[in-house]
Formats: structure tokens, sequence, C-alpha cells
């Protein structure tokens, strides 16, 4: 996985197609609960989670 950040606050991750499908699988489940949210911003928050639980695991 390869993470890039630019000036605007933006971040690119690369995904494997395995990664990608199995965020999409998830996010699609967690958007029939919030219909207004898009996928990209559900799969946005399911690595910014993540990351958060790394971060205090990793202390």
């Amino acid at each position: 996985m390869t993470v890039k950040r630019n000036y605007a606050k933006k971040t690119t991750i690369e995904l494997s197609d395995e990664h990608y499908f199995f965020l999409k699988e998830k996010a699609l489940v967690l958007q029939k609960q919030n219909k207004t949210a898009s996928i990209v911003s559900i799969i946005r928050d399911l690595i910014e989670k993540d990351r958060n639980k790394w971060r205090k695991e990793k202390k």
C-alpha cells in the first residue's frame, strides 16, 4: 500500500484489488445505514479509524 500526501491535505492510497474489494464490501454494508454517505467517504473513515487504532496500540 502506498500513501501519498499533498499540500491540499488530501491523501492518495494505492490498494491492491483484494484490499479495495474488502473495503468496498464493508463500505456497502455501512452505506445501508447512512444512505447519504458516499462509498469513498466511508472507506476514508474506515481507514482513518484503523490508523487511529494502530497508533493507540503502538504506544
